[in-house]
């Protein structure tokens, strides 16, 4: 599908979610454009695909998987080319291998390992204030989420040391010839981690899962492969962003800093509207099951079509003067981690991470930006944070040495 069916009122847009100009802060113009001319917009970049990107529109699709499959994928082009676990699964396949994560990341184990988080969330914070801050990406950010799959998961430290630098070939190989291969890496790396549990069986989550069943028989091996690769993609990319955007924003208002150290508390609360108004990962794709029809717009079966939860996440129609950080919205409510059967199984401990990083940056003194913030493209056409964050905390003399360019 190229072009949208004729008498079809969606507007046609320039969108090209690969579009390296598609970044901060021109990205958010762009969602508030395509929201504000029409329920659906369509997009002839890369075969072409309708996106949805008011609040509504897209809980609405979120919550009718029958009509809006991920069964081809989840980012744009839909062609069926990716199969990740469970995300670009439709029912009940989806449901089977959703369950084979569960055991990691129910909310009832994430709040029984909160002190093993605790102290690797201040531990990490205690470090970068001492150094007088940095680059709070490479410093906090990203060795965060990386040292909790260690926990939660049980995957060796040799093998997270690696995930960011894959991760990162994935991303860049995605448009390209390339991809296969950086797959292909990740999948060996996985490899290892079921073998050397195979051999050593350690008591934690690969070791479990190593015993798993799907639907009544054995779990293969590319199925445990498939799973790992999720957890170890996903259990750092997202949180990443979002730890660099919450810092990022309370840099740049010192105002904001001080009601959070007034109110440690309510740490869960400013997560909450970060995660609203950042939308660290911001578009998921579907395909039509059948004839459908959204505000007005036909979308014939067949149809691929991207879900923006970052334009939905800043609809004036659901969330008043959108564009502002505002606490007192109430907490949850937002799409950051989708809705429907595809909900972000990693949504409670992502929620614990980053409430345990406010509240550890609360205890310690004021910071601010100490350099311009980078932002690259979105990754993978869907993940958004900062690649760079210069903090300077106050009355902390400077230690750290910024790395060679």
């Amino acid at each position: 599908m190229s072009a949208p069916p004729r008498g079809c009122p969606a507007h046609e847009v320039d969108l090209d979610p690969y579009d390296p100009a598609l970044t901060e802060p021109a990205v958010w113009d762009v969602y508030t454009d395509v929201r504000e001319r029409g329920a659906v917009a369509h997009s002839a970049a890369r075969g072409g695909f309708y996106l949805l990107s008011r609040f509504a529109d897209v809980r609405a699709a979120l919550l009718d998987p029958g009509t809006f499959s991920s069964a081809s994928g989840h980012r744009i082009p839909v062609d069926g080319s990716q199969q990740v676990l469970p995300i670009d699964f439709d029912p009940p396949l989806h449901t089977a291998y959703r369950k084979l994560m569960r055991p990691a990341l129910e909310p009832r184990r994430i709040r029984a390992l909160r002190p093993v988080l605790q102290a690797r969330v201040e531990g990490l914070v205690e470090d970068y204030v001492r150094a007088g801050g940095g680059d709070f990406v490479a410093a906090v950010a990203l060795p965060l989420p990386l040292q909790v799959l260690i926990e939660v998961v049980g995957f060796a430290p040799e093998s997270v040391a690696r995930f960011r630098e894959i991760t990162e070939d994935l991303w860049s190989g995605l448009t390209t010839t390339t991809f296969p291969e950086a797959v292909a890496a990740i999948a060996a790396l996985m490899q290892v981690e079921v073998t050397r549990h195979r051999t050593h069986r350690p008591d934690d989550y690969v070791t479990g899962l190593l015993d798993a069943q799907v639907e009544g028989r054995p779990v293969r091996d590319d199925e445990i492969v498939g799973t790992l690769m999720s957890l170890a993609v996903a259990g750092h990319e997202t949180t990443m962003n979002s730890a660099s955007a919450l810092a990022s924003l309370l840099a740049a208002d010192p105002d904001l800093q001080d009601e959070v150290r007034a109110a440690p508390d309510r740490a869960a609360e400013y997560v909450e509207e970060m995660l609203r108004l950042r939308s660290p990962a911001q578009n998921f794709a579907r395909r039509t099951t059948r004839d459908t029809e959204v505000g007005g717009t036909a979308l014939p079966a067949g149809s691929g079509v991207l879900l923006s939860f970052a334009a939905a996440n800043r609809d004036p129609r659901q969330f008043p003067d959108p564009d502002r950080f505002d606490v007192e919205r109430g907490g949850r409510g937002h799409l950051a981690f989708g809705w429907g059967i595809h909900l972000c199984i990693g949504a409670a401990l992502a929620r614990t991470e980053l409430a345990l990083l406010l509240e550890a940056l609360a205890a310690h003194p004021p910071f601010r930006l100490d350099g311009e913030v980078a932002f690259g493209p979105l990754q993978g056409g869907n993940h958004l944070g900062p690649t760079r964050l210069p903090l300077r905390f106050d009355g902390v003399t400077p230690t750290y040495q910024e790395p060679a360019p």
